[in-house]
């Protein structure tokens, strides 16, 4: 199955991609980079949407939010400038599953109801919206493995990372090129040439990391929804139990 993972980002100079190949529980990584760069215009246009045009069956995994806490939208849909809300601030700010992740992993991840990742959120939307344009395709959201079609899901690489216990708080910095070996080596048995991307940027190396999730996804081992209409409102991230 192709795997199409995306580490969005507010600029298209910071947004990571990565193409690859699943078969029979190994990824191949094929290519991956920035969606605009010196010597790539518009990987979206050039080489992601290509991809997908003429395939019946590929799934795009995305590095950000994908929704809002409903909490949120309620609260603020009558607020008035000045009026304090009474809605707790957990509730306010926190999705049902930025608490499930951290119930699994011990960490949350950053809120889109109250963090800059909102920006983050707002590009990743804007791009599959993009993305179903180019393909002529519906795109929806997947919530099960055996969904049809090309679908998306939302995922976290580093929650991805807690849940295989390798190291997943400081490996994206400038200078972590050893971390990320170190864990292109510990991955080395599900995803085959990802030790290509351990000494560039690390938003190129996160959208490799997204095929991992993505692969946990079509195999069965990421943690479903307990409330599915609450995640089809707010979105879910699809992290691997165990």
């Amino acid at each position: 199955m192709l795997l199409i993972g995306l580490d969005a980002a507010s600029k298209w100079t910071n947004f990571g991609y990565a193409i690859g190949q699943c078969e029979s529980g190994i990824i191949e990584v094929e290519e991956a980079g920035l969606v605009q760069s010196p010597t790539e215009s518009d990987a979206l246009a050039n080489r992601i949407a290509p991809r997908l045009r003429d395939l019946e069956h590929a799934l795009v995994a995305v590095d950000a939010p994908l929704g809002w806490p409903r909490a949120l939208a309620l609260a603020l849909k009558e607020h008035c400038a000045g009026e304090p809300i009474e809605v707790g601030k957990d509730a306010l700010f926190r999705r049902a599953t930025d608490r499930a992740v951290a119930r699994l992993t011990g960490r949350f991840p950053l809120e889109v109801g109250a963090d800059r990742i909102a920006r983050t959120a707002y590009s990743a939307l804007q791009m599959l919206g993009m993305l179903r344009q180019m393909t002529n395709k519906p795109i929806p959201l997947a919530w099960s493995p055996d969904f049809t079609g090309v679908a998306a899901i939302e995922v976290y690489p580093a929650g991805t990372l807690r849940a295989r216990q390798l190291p997943h708080s400081k490996y994206k910095d400038v200078d972590a090129s050893l971390v990320r070996q170190e864990i292109a080596q510990r991955l080395a048995k599900e995803v085959q040439a990802l030790e290509r991307y351990v000494a560039g940027r690390a938003d190129v190396f996160d959208a490799c990391l997204c095929l991992v999730a993505a692969k946990d996804f079509i195999e069965g081992r990421a943690l479903p929804p307990q409330d599915l209409e609450l995640a089809q409102r707010e979105g879910w991230i699809w992290v691997r139990a165990g």
